[in-house]
């Protein structure tokens, strides 16, 4: 399979990939919501140049295309992928390990494509009540953030899935904790999930 070439050094990223921490997982706290930290890459710094943005949503199309033409994927399941500076985040719902695995698998054969990020849940396909309850979540993050002047919300995607939201971005620190603090105040939000890269 062939797409664009990459923006980025695979070679120097999958080497950082080496060194780096994939999943650092933080206990709920009843009273708060839980947060998982995707920690990874210091080696892409700068915001997305306009290529990269194409190269994004070309490689994010693109997926999913291949996911709904695979005989073992197709309608079954419901994935979403999300392309960040050669940062692929999966969510969504899966019947299985074999489906979540094969999902992967598409997305590693991208060129384009430094690192999945695999946040597929094994489970039945979200309902068409909850996905709407998701989006008007996503729109309520992604409100705040627009609204906040200490964070350029053009640098963070936000997906929402079964109340847990996905901040997938290119920030600093203070604005990756900014980003967190006004995701929580989004009512329905259940856990965070934030896959964030250092800018230059």
């Amino acid at each position: 399979m062939t797409f664009t070439k990459p923006s980025f050094n695979v070679k120097r990223l999958r080497n950082g990939l080496a060194a780096s921490s994939l999943l650092l997982l933080t206990a709920c706290i009843p009273t708060a919501i839980g947060i998982i930290a995707v920690t990874t890459i210091d080696l892409i710094k700068e915001r997305r140049t306009v290529g990269t943005v194409v190269d994004d949503n070309l490689v994010e199309v693109s997926i999913r295309k291949e996911i709904l033409g695979n005989k073992s994927l197709g309608r079954t399941v419901h994935i979403n992928p999300t392309a960040l500076n050669g940062i692929l985040l999966l969510t969504g719902e899966v019947n299985s390990a074999e489906q979540s695995q094969a999902a992967e698998s598409i997305a590693r054969s991208f060129q384009s494509v430094g690192q999945v990020v695999n946040q597929l849940d094994v489970a039945g396909k979200s309902s068409l009540t909850s996905r709407a309850n998701d989006s008007l979540i996503t729109a309520k993050v992604k409100t705040e953030l627009i609204r906040n002047k200490n964070v350029d919300s053009t640098n963070v995607k936000v997906v929402t899935e079964r109340g847990v939201v996905y901040l997938l971005g290119i920030v600093t620190e203070i604005e990756g904790e900014t980003a967190i603090q006004l995701a929580k105040k989004v009512g329905g939000v259940v856990r965070i999930v934030k896959v964030f890269m250092p800018p230059t």
